[in-house]
């Protein structure tokens, strides 16, 4: 059983308005240390905006939301430190940059020491070949794309990073070079990832705890394997969650 030092992200009825509507409704979350945690749910669900507080980028309406301790209102440059994150609005990566420049620009804002041999480094982990380290990134395929954005989120060795649907757009052989390097990468360098998807086989296949939201509210939290003990099984019970788990979530008068 987790203490709450153990907790890598640990939310509170979470809350985020957009005027009068709901995005996220009272979600409260439990996320220890080290997991490759799930967070499913069709689009539109409030996946997107719950990353958002999390990573501070958006301000929560009510409740309260901490990572690795932080809370996100009260020591928003502490938990910035502390998250790597790779979003649609992050994967857009320099096209008239090569990998080495567009990297190494990031790893000096974050004042790394040694910026190109941390970049190498961090090359290697997420197995980009050198060949294209020279090369510029409009010529790179979407998953090459894709590992350097990955890059880009593990500069500074956070301690959390959140991956917001990190395989849109990618055919299946590019979608399993990723799930692999988020496996080894989980393995390796023992960093909490947030994996954000209504992929629910990329979410079966990586992580062996989920919550899944809906509506705005978190309608299942729990092993993987209590949905089904196959795909199929499990996305009977995921499509039974996602269309009548959650209810409407009232606009405020």
């Amino acid at each position: 059983m987790s203490l709450a030092g153990d907790y890598a992200v640990e939310t509170d009825r979470l809350t985020r308005r957009f005027g009068g509507f709901v995005a996220v409704a009272q979600v409260t979350l439990k996320i220890p240390k080290g997991h490759l945690y799930g967070f499913l749910g069709l689009n539109g669900a409030g996946k997107t905006t719950t990353i958002r507080v999390l990573t501070t980028l958006l301000p929560p309406s009510a409740g309260s939301a901490k990572v690795w301790g932080h809370d996100v209102i009260k020591e928003p440059l502490a938990v910035r430190k502390l998250v790597g994150l790779v979003s649609d609005e992050t994967s857009e990566s320099q096209s008239t940059w090569t990998a080495r420049e567009y990297l190494e620009y990031f790893a000096r804002i974050r004042r790394i020491p040694n910026p190109a041999d941390a970049v190498e480094h961090i090359l290697d982990n997420v197995h980009l070949d050198v060949k294209f380290r020279g090369k510029l990134i409009g010529a790179y395929s979407t998953g090459m794309k894709r590992r350097v954005e990955i890059a880009r989120a593990l500069m500074g060795s956070p301690k959390v990073i959140f991956l917001d649907e990190p395989t849109r757009g990618l055919d299946l052989p590019a979608k399993r070079e990723i799930w692999n390097l988020l496996r080894d990468l989980a393995v390796r360098e023992q960093v909490t990832t947030f994996l954000s998807s209504h992929d629910a086989q990329e979410i079966r296949t990586l992580c062996s705890e989920i919550s899944v939201i809906a509506r705005g509210q978190i309608v299942f939290t729990g092993a993987t394997r209590d949905l089904g003990a196959d795909l199929d099984a499990f996305e009977e019970h995921l499509i039974e969650l996602l269309t009548h788990g959650g209810q409407a979530v009232p606009s405020e008068q």
